[in-house]
């Protein structure tokens, strides 16, 4: 095994693993050296993004540009049109990224760049890798580096399970970072993955999500978090991944599919070419797109996977750091919510102080993660106990953008995949943390935190807006009438209602929104024995 994958305590659960898939010819990683380390571009201002850039951070000495990317199919349209614009180097960092349009949309303008001599690292968490092969074709591109974090060993999806199964604590621990940077110069960040689901590609319903576009110095911080997970002894070179090595064969039969299936995305190319140039223009004269301000980005250094300590929680500290700060009111869009018994005092100490905290959490019919949602139903009633203005987001078809003309999809949202927050409509966190405690103890996260009263209300007016009766359920106490009018409600005996809107009506419900086969799923799906830090 090579020192590049620190997994010596995993060859009794290999040859374990082996065993079993034997005659499925499972694949063991290569014993390969490290890749060869390197580092972020060093002269971001020498770049066409720089260059453009440079009036604006001129003007606003110290702070960073931004601006939120809340739509999917804009976010999309972002990461493409800063890919083409690059000059020198583009570094890539996911959870998920899906071979459907949406993966293939980027992996070919990834591709256009580097053949034109751009740098591409591309570093991609193993849990939800699809292709071996297809990463592998794509490192033969000599300006495309592929790397891997924390790879299982037997690479056959499913003889991969046996191994997490034997080694749980270990391969569970996953890097759910979500990074895209050109020249040093421009990061996204935020909550999306790669996939049609996250940018509306090709299907009538979409997670709701948000990133933040950043531009100028803050920049730096993502590119020095990069290149720590790039550099680390988890991180390993797609090559590994194969029995042989791929040819310039390989790589042109991989453009050829992804071409075909780029094919299926819709018409985007058509119009991302009518965004794409407006799109740069308005980056370009950024008083028009960009909100400066003074960013902080925080990230969990890759050694979190191997033991957590408080050392190895930056994010979660940061997080609780503005948790403190608040003394007015804390807006959260958290797709993903379990508080434990240590949050929940938390949201107790914060309705003691006054600060008036409403959280949008999902319903069961708009979550991607059932067992989670389960667990988070046996909080609803602490957490209204708490203080806490509770709503649940639901299906419904989305709005027309607002300021974005050129984008016409107008999908139906159908799960919520969010993890913003605003403080005091004065600071906004975005990134990939979710309210739950695999963000805080196993996972590495990353996020930004802006200080920034325009930038906290157009956050606050997006998760506003989701809380309205027409996208979301708001969770109450019913209050019960007695000879002398309406009581207040017994937390621990009062029943819970969902009150929104069905048909454009305002409905109070008394029963949880879902139907008959969703019943049953959470029926029993809540019979399975998990602990919250499996969720």
């Amino acid at each position: 095994m090579s020192a590049a994958y620190p997994a010596s305590r995993r060859h009794l659960a290999l040859a374990a693993a082996l065993a079993v898939a034997l005659m499925s010819g499972c694949v063991s990683i290569r014993r390969v050296p490290p890749g060869p380390k390197s580092y972020a571009f060093d002269k971001p201002e020498t770049t066409r993004l720089g260059l453009a850039l440079a009036e604006g951070e001129r003007a606003h000495p110290g702070q960073s540009g931004f601006a939120i990317l809340e739509f999917g199919l804009e976010a999309l349209v972002a990461r493409a049109a800063l890919a083409d614009s690059a000059d020198h180097a583009i570094d890539v960092q996911y959870y998920i990224y899906d071979s459907d349009e949406a993966g293939s949309i980027m992996a070919d303008h990834l591709l256009a760049a580097a053949d034109r001599g751009v740098r591409v690292r591309l570093l991609l968490d193993d849990y939800n890798l699809a292709s071996d092969a297809e990463l592998a074709a794509l490192n033969a591109h000599p300006n495309i580096e592929v790397r891997v974090f924390n790879p299982a060993s037997c690479r056959p999806r499913w003889a991969r399970f046996v191994e997490y199964g034997l080694y749980m604590r270990e391969a569970e621990r996953r890097m759910h970072n979500k990074l895209f940077i050109v020249d040093n110069e421009v990061t996204i960040l935020g909550g999306r993955n790669v996939g049609n689901e996250y940018f509306s590609i090709r299907t009538g319903s979409a997670f709701r999500d948000f990133d933040i576009l950043i531009a100028g110095p803050a920049t730096r911080q993502a590119s020095s978090a990069f290149d720590e997970y790039w550099n680390c002894p988890w991180s390993v070179p797609a090559s590994a991944l194969v029995l042989r090595t791929p040819t310039e064969k390989d790589l042109v039969a991989l453009r050829q599919r992804i071409k075909e299936r780029i094919r299926n995305a819709e018409h985007f190319e058509e119009q991302f070419a009518a965004g794409r140039d407006r799109y740069l223009a308005d980056l370009e004269h950024d008083g028009r797109t960009l909100i400066w301000a003074r960013g902080e980005i925080v990230s969990d250094p890759p050694r979190k996977i191997a033991t957590t300590a408080p050392e190895t929680r930056p994010v979660a500290r940061r997080l609780a750091q503005e948790w403190d700060r608040a003394n007015r009111e804390i807006l959260i869009e958290a797709a993903y919510f379990l508080p434990g018994n240590e949050g929940l005092g938390k949201f107790h100490s914060l309705h003691e102080r006054g600060v008036n905290t409403r959280l949008l959490t999902s319903a069961m019919e708009t979550t991607d993660v059932p067992l989670v949602f389960c667990e988070f139903r046996k909080w609803r009633r602490d957490l209204l106990a708490a203080g806490v203005d509770l709503y649940e987001y639901k299906v419904h078809s989305a709005q027309e953008p607002r300021g974005r003309k050129w984008y016409h999809r107008r999908p139906s949202y159908g799960a919520l995949h969010s993890k913003v927050i605003v403080f005091d409509r004065e600071r906004a966190w975005i990134g990939s943390f979710n309210l739950d405690p695999r963000s805080t103890e196993l996972n590495t996260e990353v996020a930004v935190v802006v200080e920034n009263r325009e930038l906290a209300a157009e956050l606050a007016g997006c998760i506003t807006e989701d809380m309205s009766p027409y996208r979301s359920w708001r969770v109450q106490f019913a209050r019960e009438e007695n000879g002398s009018g309406k009581k207040e409600p017994d937390p621990k005996t009062a029943r819970i209602v969902w009150a929104g809107e069905l048909g454009g009506e305002p409905v109070t419900l008394k029963h949880e929104p879902m139907n008959l086969g969703k019943r049953l799923k959470i029926f029993f799906l809540s019979l399975i024995p998990v602990s919250q830090d499996q969720l």
